[in-house]
């Protein structure tokens, strides 16, 4: 699997990214605080997408978190 990549899951942007050991590690987006956070449950859903799973290229998963963010700013 081509790493990075990145994810809509239902309403959630999640993105897995290759580490520095050359593992893989998944962060998804906190609705608490508007970060990306390590969330490993999402784990097989990005290796093997459903249907509520949308593979998306990088700037429209940017897109997705900074509207996201701009929602919890009002």
């Amino acid at each position: 699997m081509d790493l990075p990549r990145y994810c809509i899951v239902g309403a959630r942007p999640v993105k897995a990214i290759r580490t520095p050991d050359g593992g893989m590690d998944v962060l998804a987006y906190d609705w608490k605080t508007g970060e990306l956070r390590r969330d490993m449950t999402y784990l097989d859903r990005v290796i093997t997408p459903d249907v509520e799973v949308d593979i998306v290229s990088e700037a429209e998963f940017e897109r997705r978190v900074a509207e996201l963010r701009a929602a919890r700013a009002t």
